[in-house]
């Protein structure tokens, strides 16, 4: 990789993340003088997330402040909805909170991955499913099933906000009851009507290419 002003100034943001305190400098000092210091593997998977994108930015979609729901109230008109999935019940909170005025960034998988992969590339970090779970939540990146709906009548009303609806998937990170973990609910059109699924975040099976994310409070850049 070719040094620029731009990969410095990100070098010297990831020591200053990894050696927040006044007190770390001896730490930080150890870690630039020996090459088997784990910092320097971290870095490496760090660069290598950016290099390696896996999704393209298509569009920002704004959603307005949407009011709470009951998670059951959520997916349930059937002439809008083919199939919906019973998990939404079982591992989500029962109440779906207000969500206020937000942003999405709509992006397209460029190759196959997990959810688990596209997780850290959009947080710029690796780590297990618990960790990356945290981050989704702290960066606000999760969202609610009835800012889904929202999305769904407003690209059934003839607004083109990017869902796909050939059958195949867009995905959605969602907070879990355990106030812990993360799922992802994909939802796509089966001929008129839409089926909404509900899946681990550490589900193992990747998702090809064109796919699409639908993220919070994500800039769509890394």
């Amino acid at each position: 990789m070719n040094t620029t002003p731009e990969i410095f100034t990100e070098f010297l943001a990831q020591i200053a993340r990894r050696f927040p305190r006044n007190d770390d400098v001896e730490a930080l000092k150890s870690a630039l003088q020996s090459s088997d210091h784990p910092f320097w593997s971290d870095l490496a998977k760090h660069f290598g997330l950016k290099v390696k994108k896996i999704f393209s930015f298509l569009k920002t979609i704004t959603v307005g402040v949407v009011k709470a729901k009951n998670t059951d109230s959520c997916f349930t008109n059937e002439t809008r909805y083919y199939y919906r999935d019973s998990d939404l019940d079982r591992y989500l909170p029962k109440n779906q909170p207000t969500q206020p005025e937000s942003k999405f960034a709509v992006c397209e998988l460029t190759q196959a991955v997990t959810f688990k992969e596209m997780a850290e590339q959009i947080l710029g970090v690796q780590g297990d499913i618990k960790t990356l779970a945290k981050l989704l939540k702290e960066r606000g990146l999760a969202t609610t099933l009835q800012a889904i709906e929202v999305l769904i009548e407003r690209q059934e009303n003839g607004e083109d906000i990017g869902l796909l609806t050939n059958n195949w998937a867009n995905f959605f990170f969602v907070e879990n009851e355990d106030g812990e973990s993360v799922s992802v609910v994909l939802v796509y059109r089966h001929a008129r009507r839409w089926v909404v699924h509900r899946s681990s975040l550490g589900y193992n099976n990747g998702w090809a290419a064109v796919r699409r994310f639908f993220l919070r409070n994500f800039s769509g850049t890394l």
